[in-house]
């Protein structure tokens, strides 16, 4: 091995601050990642600006990082099984036990997934060395630098830690840490405002934050990995960084901390060897056998494309995000002051004077080349006096590796082939791995000056650093993964919490699911509510099209006891199921529904004489011992019978409850009826009719999960205009918008800190009907205070237009028009451009973007993980023979 190996750089780690040995202190934190993908080039400019005007003003050496890092699946899951245990206890919860059961299995199956894949999801981290004196560059020149320094060891001589007594020479003061503690704080406030999504000068989302020390050993640990997805590494969250002593200092006892070098070795358990000029190999114990990876190290040597070309060249988040393999980058970044970078340019310049003197003397020219770079010193010298910019001495390098040598040659080569597509050049030095091996690590420094570009505040800008999606909430259920391979995970209710924390551009819980037949909506909707009410939620499932009939047999963790399934049809064991009264809130919100559903069907509008009729009837209904829709017809019948009496014998037509009758009246109450008769007709009228003394088949919110289907409904066509309904199909439109008022009577049942999630198939539909809608947009609104989420379904784009400011999280699959596309990318906020439409018309099956609760997109592959599950969710006609035919065949043409 070689010696570099042995230089371990690490003193001492205190949370997210690491001690160097050489004694610099660096401060790290996570960049969780900010919306990017999907902006136009004039929004592209924010995060550019934000970073640009870090990294023009703070004054530090830097340390970037990127690694090819998957989540805590395992940590996200136990969080989400100690909130099932909180819910158990504070409410009725049946299904705790099978819903732990599930998560446990889920949990395994990813983590197994996760060991066997390479994920291109990547961690980004930012340190910040602490102590300016320790940066590489100081202001002044090289008389000023030196009396600082000799001023500097003056200092050191009378610092408090040569002053104590029992202090031991790689013991730290608690008092100096903590206040390096407070230091790096300040410092992650200005990243913040650097590193984060922002709308209208807003702040969402994740923000960037002092890293964890499991994390921090996590990170410094995963350089020595032997496996190209760190499975061999886990988190040591019960590692002793230190231990703890007394020390006198000025004769007061004083904290101090030994540093435990024996556990900073353990992190370094890995035999590396060279075995070439340019690779390494890595071999580690991993589960008792011994598993190795072969490593190249590349440096960046040269930026040869215009550094003001912006956006188009973010190479750094263009290579994480487009190449097939991952990578690991560590960028050191030694900070230049602007006076300094003068200096040097006006030393360069005297320089060139002094060859155009002695080329004068000896009666010569100088040679074309020294003449161009001396207008080109004079160029620089313009530019960095206009901005003041600092510059940057970098040294940038990226790991690849590979778990045999022919295939890390094949991946060098295509690093090489995209960085040079990009106007960059690297390449893996001579000799020098072991100790670009070493540079990498944090807390390490750059062992070789001659691998280095110069560069100012643009250019790193321009990089795109931390431009990673970072979407969803990293907690609760598991959705799937984005192309990346990065887990996402939501919190259905969190929006609804009030975090302090969390930042969400929309507090609303609801979400809308958009997107062509056959492209995965409804295995969505379904794994949403499947996942809520496992895990402690209570569903409700409307189902016009009856497409969960295996339901009726029970879910995979699930039984069928658990699952209310009311299968509607047109029999009189389901009189008066859906009557308004019934399925509405309360009786009076039960009499508003009934008057409109039934002006819908017989076409009464408000201020006409049938629309009186019909509110008197039902407010007659209302004030009923048992309100329902039988007394309101009988009342109509009544008023009718009587008033033809009366006209018959030639008398007054009289008042009956309050309602005149005229003559001219009666005519549009006979008319009236003559409508009302017809619909009677219609099969599923009677459900809509309940009458006294009912004891059929009702609905019933005492289950975990309960789902309302309808056979044989007859949906009218999503592009067909209402006014063009069939009588069947206004009869549906009308079951459907009774159906949503039950959906608001389950919203406020119960405790209103419970979460509930509804699914409304259609929701189109629904909405097309002024009562629908208005329905709809109250469980909208107030889902957030009676924690109800609303997963509203629908076709197309446009049908969700009524709702969309007010959905916390937004689903679209593929989509056959581009005006659709269009339409969905002004509903996300996101440019119309013909690429982010492209996208959304190409969408794979199962595939959908995602904007999650603060705005950030990307695309996410829907994974309902255990195949027994997705088959529960399947409403295709293929029976499992003929799918294990089909794969059988096409395994064979392949």
């Amino acid at each position: 091995m070689s010696k570099a190996f042995l230089d371990f750089p690490v003193w001492h780690i205190e949370d997210n601050l690491i001690f160097s040995k050489d004694g610099r202190v660096t401060a790290y934190f996570a960049v969780p990642g900010f919306n990017y993908e999907f902006l136009s080039d004039e929004e592209k400019f924010m995060p550019f600006m934000n970073q640009l005007q870090f990294f023009q003003a703070q004054g530090h050496d830097i340390h970037e990082v990127g690694n090819p890092q998957s989540s805590n699946i395992l940590s996200i899951m136990e969080e989400t099984r100690a909130m099932m245990r909180e819910k158990a206890a504070l409410y009725t919860y049946p299904l705790h036990e099978n819903g732990d059961t599930f998560i446990q299995y889920q949990a395994k199956a990813l983590v197994e997934e996760d060991k066997l894949l390479e994920k291109r999801e990547y961690r980004n981290y930012i340190g910040i060395q602490l102590l300016k004196e320790k940066n590489r560059y100081q202001k002044g020149n090289r008389g000023t630098q030196l009396l600082s320094g000799i001023r500097q060891f003056m200092k050191g001589l009378n610092a408090p830690i040569n002053q104590a007594i029992g202090l031991d020479l790689p013991d730290l003061l608690r008092f100096e840490i903590e206040a390096y503690q407070e230091q790096a704080k300040q410092v992650g406030e200005k990243l913040k405002r650097a590193f984060s999504a922002t709308q209208n000068g807003q702040s969402f989302g994740a923000t960037v934050r002092a890293i964890s020390l499991p994390e921090t050993l996590y990170m410094i640990e995963s350089r020595y990995s032997a496996t190209p997805n760190f499975k061999d590494i886990q988190p040591r969250n019960d590692f002793e960084t230190g231990e703890s002593k007394s020390v006198l200092l000025r004769g007061e006892e004083v904290e101090a901390v030994t540093p435990n070098e024996s556990g900073y070795r353990s992190l370094q358990q890995t035999f590396i060897e060279e075995i070439d000029a340019q690779t390494l190999r890595l071999t580690r114990d991993v589960e008792g056998k011994a598993e190795s990876l072969y490593v190249r190290c590349f440096v960046l040597t040269k930026f040869t494309h215009d550094e003001n070309e912006f956006p188009g060249n973010e190479w750094l988040y263009q290579l994480q995000k487009g190449l097939a393999f991952p990578f690991l980058y560590s960028g050191r970044l030694h900070f230049k002051p602007n006076e300094n970078v003068m200096k040097q340019l006006s030393n360069k310049k005297l320089d060139y004077e002094d060859q155009k003197e002695q080329a004068a003397k000896a009666n010569t020219q100088v040679d074309l080349s020294t003449a161009d770079k001396e207008k080109g010193v004079i160029l620089l010298e313009k530019y960095f006096e206009k901005t003041a910019y600092p510059t940057y001495d970098c040294s940038l390098v990226f790991r690849i590796q590979a778990l045999s040598l022919e295939e890390l040659q094949n991946r060098s080569e295509t690093f090489q082939e995209e960085t040079r597509k990009m106007g960059l050049e690297v390449f893996a030095p001579f000799g020098e791995q072991p100790h670009l091996f070493m540079e990498m690590i944090p807390g390490g420094k750059q062992q070789n000056q001659d691998y280095q570009i110069e560069v100012d505040p643009r250019m790193i800008a321009g990089m795109m650093f931390g431009a990673a999606s970072g979407i969803g909430d990293d907690r609760g259920i598991y959705l799937g993964e984005t192309l990346q391979g990065k887990p996402v995970f939501i919190y259905p209710e969190l929006a609804s919490k009030a975090f302090d924390s969390v930042t969400s551009m929309v507090n609303s819980i609801s979400a809308m699911i958009a997107g062509s037949t056959g492209f995965g909506k409804s295995v969505l909707q379904n794994l949403l509510v499947y996942l809520s009410v496992l895990t402690g939620s209570v569903g409700l499932v409307i189902d016009p099209k009856n497409d969960r009939k295996k339901w009726k047999e029970g879910l995979p963790y699930i039984p069928k006891e658990y699952i209310n399934y009311l299968e509607l049809n047109h029999s009189e064991a389901y009189r008066g199921v859906l009557d308004p009264f019934r399925t509405s809130v309360d009786v009076e919100t039960g009499q508003s529904v009934a008057t409109d559903i039934f002006a819908y069907l017989t076409g009464a509008k408000m201020g006409e004489k049938k629309y009186n009729f019909l509110m008197h009837a039902f407010s007659y209904a209302a004030r009923q011992e048992e309100p329902c829709v039988s007394h309101a017809l009988s009342f109509l019948d009544d008023v009718c019978e009587k008033a033809l009496q009366a006209r018959e014998q030639k008398k007054d037509l009289g008042k009956y409850e309050g309602l005149t009758i005229t003559q001219d009246r009666l005519e549009d109450l006979i008319d009236l009826q003559d409508t009302l008769q017809s619909f009677m007709k219609q099969p599923f009228t009677k459900l809509l009719m309940g009458q006294v003394g009912d004891q059929n088949n009702s609905l019933n919110m005492d289950y975990p999960l309960q789902v309302v289907a309808i056979e044989q409904l007859h949906l009218p066509k999503n592009e067909k205009d209402p006014d063009d309904y069939t009588a069947a199909e206004k009869i549906s439109t009308a079951l459907l918008t009774s159906l949503t008022a039950y959906a608001q009577q389950f919203m406020m049942h119960g405790d209103r800190t419970r979460h509930k999630i509804i699914i409304s198939d259609e929701a189109d539909i629904t909405d097309k009907n002024d009562k629908g809608r208005e329905l709809n947009n109250t469980i909208v609104r107030r889902g957030r205070y009676f924690t109800t989420s609303l997963i509203k379904g629908a076709q197309n784009a446009s049908d969700q237009e009524n709702d969309v400011n007010n959905m916390g999280m937004k689903f679209c699959f593929h989509l056959n028009k581009t005006e659709e596309a269009s339409q969905m990318l002004h509903f996300m906020g996101l440019p119309i451009t013909q690429m982010n439409m492209r996208r959304l018309t190409s969408l794979e099956r199962g595939v959908c973007l995602f904007q999650d609760i603060y705005g950030r997109v990307d695309t996410l592959r829907v994974n309902p993980v255990f195949d027994e599950v997705l088959a529960a969710f399947d409403t295709s006609t293929a029976s499992v023979e003929e799918r294990k035919r089909e794969k059988e065949r096409s395994a064979h043409y392949i």
